[in-house]
């Protein structure tokens, strides 16, 4: 269940919860501000490519589970 509940999630919503659930984490580990990735938010959630690294960096996640649009066939 909590597999199911977790792919659901948008890109965006998985590298949240991945540092902790807070948009301002995610946000002070990029060095971004809260506004950037409210804009994200708004925008579907996708993440950007140019950032590719430093997310896999923060979240510890993967690039297939952070970019499901280029790693997912």
């Amino acid at each position: 269940m909590i597999h199911k509940m977790h792919t659901s999630l948008t890109p965006l919503e998985k590298a949240v919860f991945a540092v902790g659930g807070k948009q301002k984490t995610l946000a002070e580990k990029l060095g971004v501000t809260t506004q950037a990735i409210t804009q994200l938010k708004k925008r579907g959630g996708t993440l950007p490519k140019g950032r590719m690294k430093d997310l896999v960096r923060v979240t510890g996640l993967t690039m297939e589970e952070l970019y499901p649009e280029i790693f997912s066939h």
